[in-house]
């Protein structure tokens, strides 16, 4: 709640300089009116000048100093949020220049404020051409749970409030909304690459975000991956609807050739050379040669040209081909799988089994873009018996 009072300041040649007093959140502004009145026409009980006809000019420019300050200070403080004393400190500087452009001794500087929010279509801009769309259009989702959180919890979001409160607030936020530790790991991972943007451009010196317990949450997860055997069994696998087929073999492809769902479209005549697949992805513009299986042939021969559905849509129709191969029971071991796939598994299933046919890991990479053998081993989904069952041949052993 913020209080304005206004009151006489020395008497000179029979006249006094109207003070301002104005109170809020703990802060206290001293300010000029730049107005002076004779010491006795002042009447300090009813915050105005008398006789009124007298003085109408006078008065009237009081009411209209008083609605600015009031003004001003509804918006820069939001009644349902809680500030810090370095905030305030902020916001009341941020008052008083602004009063001083109002009342005339200060010029207006146009401020080019950004927020938090504004700066996530800054940062989309800038790495449009560099950045996979897919990539930057995550970011959307975190501004939009961002402004939902900021609504329902009245946590004023911006660079200046993001430390430890806002990290246990949005993450009990997230988990309320219903979200994976993983994925909510993501979004706390895009909020600190954006401080970290914010900072070198300089919109803010807040460092909060580096500290131990702003951490990136994670957990391990079972992926599952397609054996050669289920591959097959997939392909083979009776399905009526056409398009739903085509998602399915197109599927079947991608196990061969270990690209992303932005890159499958990419799979053409044109991109194969000598039964190599030339092509460079879309997420780390790197090129890539992948060698062509006879499958992936037969494959494009049926298509000829592969349109492939967004990936919302590809991804609703692989989960219906996997509850129909769960419901056949097609394949061999853990047919739960089947619930589980979706675009990523094909990458996925072709680096496990790539790997576990022995091809050597670095040659793999070459393809899938891991740069380091932490990454891929991570990547890769070998049980310790499929480990044994690889190595039982090699020279070491015998």
């Amino acid at each position: 709640m913020a209080s304005l009072k206004y009151y006489p300041h020395k008497e000179t040649n029979g006249k006094t300089l109207i003070l301002i007093t104005f109170t809020f959140n703990h802060e206290r502004l001293r300010l000029s009116t730049g107005l002076s009145v004779p010491v006795k026409a002042w009447d300090n009980e009813e915050q105005r000048a008398k006789p009124l006809k007298d003085f109408v000019e006078t008065n009237k420019k009081l009411r209209d100093i008083t609605s600015f300050l009031l003004d001003k200070y509804d918006d820069l403080f939001h009644s349902e949020s809680t500030y810090t004393k370095d905030e305030v400190k902020r916001k009341s500087k941020e008052l008083k220049d602004s009063f001083q452009v109002f009342s005339g001794r200060k010029d207006e500087i146009v401020p080019n404020h950004v927020s938090l929010l504004s700066f996530v279509a800054i940062f989309q801009e800038r790495y449009k051409n560099k950045f996979n769309p897919a990539h930057l259009k995550h970011y959307n989702g975190v501004k939009t749970h961002l402004e939902a959180f900021q609504t329902k919890t009245g946590f004023r979001v911006d660079f200046d409030t993001i430390g430890k409160d806002f990290y246990i607030r949005f993450t009990d936020y997230l988990k309320e909304y219903g979200l994976k530790p993983n994925t909510i790991g993501a979004h706390i991972k895009r909020i600190k690459r954006l401080m970290n943007e914010a900072n070198e451009d300089n919109l803010t010196t807040n460092q909060d975000h580096h500290k131990r317990d702003f951490k990136i949450i994670k957990e391990d997860v079972e992926t599952i991956y397609l054996t050669l055997t289920d591959i097959e069994a997939l392909y083979q696998m009776q399905i009526e609807l056409p398009a739903k087929r085509k998602i399915r073999d197109i599927f079947v492809l991608n196990c061969f050739t270990g690209l992303r769902h932005s890159d499958w479209d990419k799979v053409s005549f044109d991109n194969i050379h000598e039964n190599k697949l030339y092509i460079k992805t879309q997420k780390t513009k790197e090129p890539v040669i992948i060698p062509v299986k006879p499958l992936v042939m037969e494959i494009l021969e049926r298509y000829r040209t592969i349109l492939v559905p967004t990936l919302q849509k590809t991804n609703d129709a692989i989960r219906w081909i996997g509850e129909k191969a769960h419901e056949n029971k097609i394949g061999t071991g853990n047919i739960q799988k089947w619930l589980e796939i979706r675009t990523h598994t094909a990458r996925r299933s072709f680096a496990t089994n790539a790997y576990l046919t022995g091809i050597p890991m670095r040659d793999i990479m070459q393809v899938t873009g891991h740069r380091t053998t932490e990454s891929f081993l991570k990547y890769i989904r070998v049980t310790k018996l499929e480990t044994a069952e690889k190595l039982k041949d090699h020279p070491f052993f015998s």
